[in-house]
């Protein structure tokens, strides 16, 4: 700086006036700026790569960890809401664990695209599209909705859902990669669930949300064997059937583990599967146990047809070392059984099936009324119970959303968010089949179509997938896995 106003002065010796000093000095600041500038941005690309594969680290850390939380019942109440009569759940602001490790998933991973830019995947767009649209007619029918902020609450976190299934498309390589997280899943829910049926009563696990359960109280799920009341499994969720539901996708992934190949990783596997399908027999879900037999048919078949016999031998000796080891328990409930599944005369007299069978029918009708009124635009995201509290104030069981999800979307959205719904549910069936000859049926694919067909079972006999966070970030996780995998397959397929 001493040196360019020497030589300044030298050449205009008096007519040097302040002002052209001044302009002097703020040029030697932006020289000095923009050196400091360029210094910064070449440090930061010789850092890139560290603070890229420490953002990337964070996002699977944070992964697996909403993997393992998805079920748990344990959350914070941002604003309660109370609705008399509607249960508290239906209306109140809530944040779950897992919620916070997905909003920390989609947060590292955004920074480390800022970081590192690279070309983000749309995936399969037969579910990409349809799923964007849902989201899209999920926020449009905010300004339509019975109760607005309940359903803007919703819309928030359909969009985060979808960037999460965005995360999945481009960093989640296999549905591989999910198994240890869905392992410590069932372990840890399995573990709980099977004490509580043991001993009949909750375990004093009150600190990770668990219930207090007690199968004498009323409200408390359970079935019956000869007049007594058994206490269904619990675990650490809200509801034995949402436990059903996270332990029958689970396990799917868990079976195609072991049926790759023996090592010490496949007999540990193999033995927390055998925990796990323990504790979805004592939820006696029985949307749970058709969405997981549904999917093991469609997982052993696409096996026996992609002519892979090894794996599905393993997958054979496993399901039925499985059932020999709790052969005893299913004897010795084998009229709960019965009765569950409708297969005993005697279930048709038995209160509780008729009550639970009575409630989803008159559900089904109510939201079917609630459709039918407001088609075009639906009734707001969350707010089919109050919607139903609003047009049938004298109703003889609980307000609740019918145990149909593509009607709870219809209601919800309309016409057009339904239309788009079941886009999701029938394009990627439709696209197996007429492209079966050009898609390379990988074992990814064939794990992610069971698990398709398997969370598409437990959306006709219940609502939990589209309305609850466990069920919402299994649907997710699936619909992510899925166009993953078949877009990879075709390819696979095309490169060949």
């Amino acid at each position: 700086m001493l040196l360019i106003s020497r030589s300044y002065f030298l050449r205009n010796g008096r007519n040097a006036y302040p002002a052209n000093f001044v302009r002097i000095f703020g040029i030697f600041l932006f020289e000095k700026s923009k050196f400091i500038m360029q210094t910064s941005v070449k440090s930061l690309s010789l850092a890139e790569p560290w603070i890229y594969q420490i953002l990337r680290k964070l996002a699977q850390i944070s992964f697996i960890l909403t993997i393992i939380l998805i079920p748990f019942r344990l959350r914070t109440v941002i604003q309660s809401r109370p609705t008399p009569p509607l249960y508290s759940d239906y209306t109140d602001f809530l944040f779950f664990p897992a919620d916070g490790f997905m909003l920390l998933t989609v947060s590292f991973w955004a920074f480390s695209l800022l970081i590192h830019p690279r070309k983000i995947s749309l995936g399969a767009r037969i579910v990409t599209l349809p799923l964007a649209g849902v989201t899209v007619m999920g926020w449009i029918s905010t300004l339509f909705s019975l109760d607005p902020a309940l359903s803007l609450y919703h819309a928030v976190r359909m969009v985060f859902l979808l960037f999460f299934y965005f995360y999945l498309l481009n960093e989640v390589s296999s549905p591989l990669a999910i198994i240890p997280a869905a392992a410590i899943q069932i372990a840890i829910q399995a573990i709980v669930g099977s004490a509580q049926v043991l001993e009949q009563h909750s375990i004093g696990l009150k600190l990770f949300g668990e219930h207090e359960l007690d199968p004498a109280w009323h409200g408390i799920s359970i079935y019956s064997i000869n007049g007594v009341r058994w206490l269904r499994a619990y675990g650490l969720s809200d509801h034995p059937n949402i436990l059903g539901g996270c332990l029958a996708l689970g396990l799917l992934l868990l079976l195609f583990a072991a049926s790759r190949r023996y090592t010490w990783r496949t007999m540990l596997v193999s033995g927390v599967f055998i925990l796990g399908i323990e504790t979805l027999f004592q939820t006696f879900s029985r949307s749970a146990w058709l969405a997981f037999t549904s999917g093991v048919v469609f997982f052993a078949a696409s096996l026996w047809l992609t002519r892979r016999r090894l794996d599905l031998w393993r997958t054979g000796v496993l399901l039925f070392s499985s059932g020999l080891i709790i052969l005893p328990i299913l004897l010795f409930h084998s009229q709960a059984i019965a009765t569950r599944l409708l297969l005993n005369p005697q279930s048709r007299n038995n209160p509780q099936e008729d009550q639970s069978i009575g409630e989803r029918q008159l559900l089904n009708r109510s939201a079917r009324l609630v459709f039918a009124e407001n088609v075009l635009t639906g009734i707001g995201l969350g707010a089919l119970p109050r919607a139903m509290r609003d047009r049938l104030p004298e109703f003889q069981v609980n307000y609740q959303p019918a145990h149909l999800v593509l009607l709870v979307v219809a209601a919800e959205t309309g016409i057009v968010g339904a239309s788009f719904y079941t886009l999701l549910l029938v394009l990627p069936w439709l696209a197996l089949w007429f492209h079966r000859r050009q898609l390379r049926f990988t074992s990814d694919l064939a794990i992610a179509s069971a698990l398709m067909l398997a969370v598409g079972v437990l959306g006709l006999l219940d609502y939990y997938t589209w309305l609850l966070v466990p069920g919402r970030l299994w649907q997710w996780i699936i619909w992510g896995s899925w166009a993953q995998a078949y877009f990879r397959s075709r390819i696979d397929w095309n490169t060949r």
